[in-house]
């Protein structure tokens, strides 16, 4: 059997009995739609202004205020959703970003003043965080076991296909079609797929946790404030990439086919994503942060050269193997940092951190686009993607602590994430369905790697959320 054939084997054989739970399949499917809004939004506005002004300042700020939206909006919106249910709580802050992109879209189709885009793009940014939700619905569903890792690895894998892949089809609408069209995409699929996800109550959880919700912030962790830092610098790779990239494909006059060189990186990065959650890796969760943003502030160090947009492809191909390991290690060190049941808002505020990321580095890209051109300002992701190596590196001993539960107190499901193969949480089980509910074992660290250990029996470690992220 070659390596090609046997990695086959192994991915399929890991992620193959997943679908046989009823509920399994609509759930997923809803969320594949679901969750493509968040992936689009960001490059959709890049090819609808752009096209509409010619202003890559004016399209980076509308950007970075949409960013800034979604940073700021998107722990609140977390916390109403663990207190209040999914339902309840989803469904009115879809409908405050639906409006807000309705604004927008007007706006830009109509030629009113560009400052009225600004207010729009602020509501947009309560867009619910579904890959969160669907999170605490396998938790719902499959309670702790080998599915519920895989359960958690198809999430990363589609969460980084998403935000992959999403752009890919914004951008592509938006020049093959007409500028909105990617807007207007973007918002038919929040709309179909939320009600799609929400409106099935039956694995729907049960609003949990509500005294563990308010508190003190989880970004008091360490470890988690170094993460949070991390994505920032990531969001500034990813948010100077894309408008980068777009200004060189129309600096060489195939505006078109940026897309088509940024599916080598989709490919690869969704390719990686499954391998690493078909994998039992033993390293540590840490030292493998580390490496794979170092491996990936090494690869961007190619853009700097690049002539044509067939070395544009490569080099984003050797870039996609290292991006989704990066997002899935990073959520895996969330859930060891923060109280599993505000996982939901440590998650969301990795969110927050790439969403501010990603408005600062969209806004200097344009600045860099403006005054340099699209060759030069490949410095402005280069040099971030450097900086988040740095960060990792300095902060390696915070990322190695694991949040201790105070004495006696309940540990609840997850209300997002996921279980990291080297988490040291033992759960019991319940009932799948509305309400389902998993409680401590009340063991200490080592007993509960011990009990896991014996438990697994092969399963396969868990992969969690990318950029929705």
């Amino acid at each position: 059997m070659t390596a090609t054939s046997f990695l086959g084997v192994l991915v399929l054989s890991s992620y193959r009995d997943l679908f046989t739970t009823p509920g399994a399949k609509p759930l997923a499917a809803a969320g594949l739609v679901a969750r493509a809004p968040r992936a689009m939004i960001g490059l959709g506005i890049v090819g609808m202004l752009s096209q509409r002004t010619g202003d890559y300042v004016l399209t980076g700020a509308v950007c970075a205020a949409f960013s800034v939206s979604i940073a700021v909006f998107g722990p609140l919106v977390a916390r109403s959703i663990d207190r209040r249910g999914q339902c309840r709580a989803a469904r009115p802050t879809l409908a405050v970003a639906l409006l807000g992109l309705t604004g927008l879209v007007v706006c830009s189709g109509t030629g009113v003043t560009p400052w009225a885009d600004f207010p729009c793009v602020v509501a947009a940014g309560a867009i619910p965080n579904i890959g969160g939700m669907l999170r605490a619905r396998w938790t719902a569903m499959y309670g702790e076991g080998p599915k519920l890792h895989t359960a958690f690895a198809v999430e990363s894998v589609a969460d980084e296909a998403t935000f992959v892949i999403g752009p890919i089809l914004a951008l592509t609408l938006a020049t093959a079609v007409y500028p909105e069209a990617g807007v207007i995409c973007a918002m038919i699929f929040a709309l179909v797929g939320t009600i799609a996800v929400t409106s099935q109550r039956r694995t729907e959880p049960e609003p949990a946790m509500r005294t563990a919700a308010r508190g003190d912030s989880v970004l008091k962790s360490p470890g988690l404030r170094t993460l949070t830092l991390t994505f920032a610098a990531l969001g500034c790779v990813f948010g100077g990439f894309d408008l980068t990239c777009v200004a060189f494909a129309v600096e060489h006059g195939h505006r078109a086919e940026a897309s088509v060189a940024l599916a080598g990186l989709a490919a690869t990065s969704c390719l990686a994503g499954l391998v690493m959650g078909a994998l039992r890796l033993t390293s540590r969760l840490p030292v493998r942060m580390l490496a794979v943003t170092a491996a990936l502030a090494l690869c961007t160090v190619p853009l700097l050269f690049v002539s044509s947009l067939l070395e544009l492809a490569v080099v984003l191909m050797m870039l996609g193997v290292f991006v989704s390991p990066s997002i899935i290690t990073a959520n895996s060190l969330v859930e060891r940092l923060v109280p599993a049941a505000r996982l939901n808002e440590g998650l969301t505020w990795l969110l927050s951190g790439l969403s501010i990321g990603m408005s600062l580095g969209t806004l200097v890209a344009g600045c860099a686009v403006d005054r340099l051109g699209p060759q030069a300002a490949f410095v402005v992701p280069v040099g971030w993607a450097g900086c988040a190596a740095l960060i990792v590196l300095s902060g390696l001993r915070r990322l190695g602590t694991t949040h201790q539960e105070d004495a006696g107190r309940s540990r609840e499901p997850a209300p997002s994430g996921g279980a990291a193969a080297e988490a040291a949480r033992s759960r019991t089980p319940v009932t799948a369905g509305r309400g389902a509910r998993v409680r401590s074992g009340g063991l200490d660290e080592d007993e509960s790697r011990a009990r896991i250990g014996q438990r697994r029996n092969g399963s396969t470690a868990m992969a969690v959320n990318s950029r929705e992220m």
